[in-house]
């Protein structure tokens, strides 16, 4: 059996091509691999490369792949143990990514190697490089077309999945009542006295409460979150995950598919990603998400409806995404990474305060 790196820096010539080969391609002999960073790319909780390959010989394999295995960090190993990260990434390449290419209009990059250690959740992921292709970037935002473009894939998705008995008989894909999401109640609640200790200004009252009464009783608030209507959703699904490519815009980072309400991948959509352009025309967004989620079998929600689960997304978000900001705060705003934590967690503040998250779900308290 091919090994699984460690760090994915020490890839070399004759790992790639046992592993091209046990993963059922048939390479000829590689005589070099050239492993270079991403531009642009340092991740808090995974280590992504460029892979350069030369090939002795002919063949219709990639001359260079994507490649990805967890960050060796303290940070990474709590995240990949509560979230389940690489075990939903290989379970997705493995089980519903080509599925999800066929049946919808989302467009998914080839895995080529997919390695993962249940026991240990050590992983190693080499992946079709999309290129050329612009990034996405939640910190400038991207223009109306596209984020319409966006919003009605996602649609299309959720309602091809709409409540699918199916992905039940997935076993690693989880919904809100994964025991492993408890391991990480304890650091969010911590997380959450050092934001309002440190920067009381981020948060309404009205929001500090309804995060308090989440943060309270968890386990209670995430049993409800798996009774709503659900569906497959990405759980990640923002411009930083997008690369747009002349046919159309790709979605990255499969580390986080479930089985939940919907409102979760477009609110954190809306929230992580927009500018002013998408912002001051977010009604059509909305409006355009509802049409195309009963056009692909999804129910015909009002806008009401639509509002109400964007409540329960903010309830949820604003509860937890000053997490990886508490987590990444001694790095400073020279890292981006750090100023895409910053920016997710005053959208998600900014998401809930528009879409009357805290009022919404006091009905629910």
């Amino acid at each position: 059996m091919t090994e699984i790196l460690n760090s994915v820096s020490t890839m070399t010539p004759q790992w790639l091509e046992g592993a091209l080969t046990e993963a059922g391609h048939a390479p000829p002999p590689i005589t070099a691999v050239e492993v270079r960073p991403m531009d642009d790319f340092l991740g808090a909780m995974g280590e992504v490369v460029i892979v350069s390959v030369t090939y002795d010989g002919d063949t219709d394999l990639p001359g260079e792949f994507v490649a990805k295995c967890p960050m060796d960090n303290e940070f990474a190993r709590l995240n990949a143990a509560v979230m389940l990260s690489y075990q939903r990434e290989n379970g997705f390449y493995d089980h519903l990514a080509a599925q999800v290419a066929a049946r919808t209009n989302i467009t998914i990059p080839t895995c080529f190697v997919n390695l993962f250690d249940p026991e240990t959740h050590a992983a190693t992921l080499l992946i079709e490089r999309v290129h050329p292709a612009s990034k996405g970037d939640i910190l400038d935002g991207t223009t109306f077309e596209r984020m319409r473009t966006l919003v009605g894939n996602l649609a299309g998705m959720h309602g091809v999945y709409w409540m699918d008995e199916t992905l039940n008989t997935q076993d690693w894909l989880i919904d809100w009542t994964a025991p492993s999401l408890l391991a990480g109640i304890e650091r969010t609640q911590e997380s959450w006295r050092n934001v309002r200790e440190q920067y009381p200004q981020f948060h309404s009252d009205d929001l500090v409460a309804m995060a308090e009464a989440f943060l309270a009783d968890v386990p209670a608030w995430l049993e409800r979150f798996a009774q709503r209507p659900w569906t497959l959703i990405h759980q990640d699904y923002e411009l930083d995950n997008v690369l747009f490519r002349e046919d159309g815009p790709v979605i990255v980072d499969w580390q986080s598919p479930m089985r939940s309400f919907p409102g979760m991948d477009l609110g954190w959509l809306l929230m992580a990603s927009h500018n002013d352009e998408t912002l001051a025309r977010e009604p059509e967004l909305l409006d355009h998400y509802r049409h195309e989620l009963a056009a692909a079998g999804g129910p015909r929600w009002s806008a009401d409806d639509l509002a109400e689960d964007l409540a329960w997304t903010g309830f949820f978000w604003v509860s937890v995404s000053h997490v990886p900001y508490t987590a990444t705060v001694e790095f400073g705003e020279e890292f981006r990474f750090h100023r895409r934590f910053k920016a997710m967690m005053e959208g998600t503040i900014a998401g809930a305060e528009r879409w009357g998250a805290a009022e919404r779900m006091k009905a629910h308290m």
